[in-house]
């Protein structure tokens, strides 16, 4: 298996507990309302939403994709820490096995900083091309930016 990392890291004026809560926790509610056009709904398939979920997440228009199978593996509310893996769906492209997405929001004066760690793991020897994971990486930073401005608004 091949993988491929990214990390991002990204500011915010939001408070890091609210930012935890609403870009994490609360991501399968917030996220059909702030951006409809990237993430239509969100089912869960199996849990609670705890670790261990398992839910289908349907895409909107702005995605060529329409679904992805998403486990939550990871949620460490003291250390505000969340990770999940995309394990299917129509989004896990021809040699993609599974993509992992770990999240830490870190708190710093006047809000917060949240680092994402994107990692790609292909199937034997192959290779994810460049522009597919640029482009993964500005629709999560345009996700970010709007469900950062939905938590400033309200």
């Amino acid at each position: 298996m091949g993988v491929q990392k990214t990390e991002v890291e990204a500011p915010s004026t939001v408070s890091a507990e609210k930012m935890y809560q609403g870009f994490l926790l609360d991501m399968d509610t917030v996220f059909p309302k702030v951006l409809p056009q990237l993430i239509k709904s969100v089912e869960i398939l199996e849990g609670d939403g705890g670790v261990g979920t398992v839910r289908l997440v349907h895409l909107g228009e702005a995605t060529e994709y329409t679904t992805m199978k998403q486990k939550v593996d990871v949620i460490d509310k003291a250390g505000l820490g969340y990770t999940y893996t995309t394990i299917g769906g129509d989004i896990l492209v021809e040699g993609l096995e599974s993509v992992v997405n770990q999240f830490v929001v870190v708190p710093t004066d006047g809000g917060c900083i949240v680092k994402n760690t994107t990692i790609y793991n292909t199937k034997g020897d192959a290779v994810l091309p460049e522009d597919k994971v640029k482009e993964a990486t500005e629709k999560s930073a345009l996700a970010f930016k709007a469900v950062e401005a939905y938590l400033l608004a309200n």
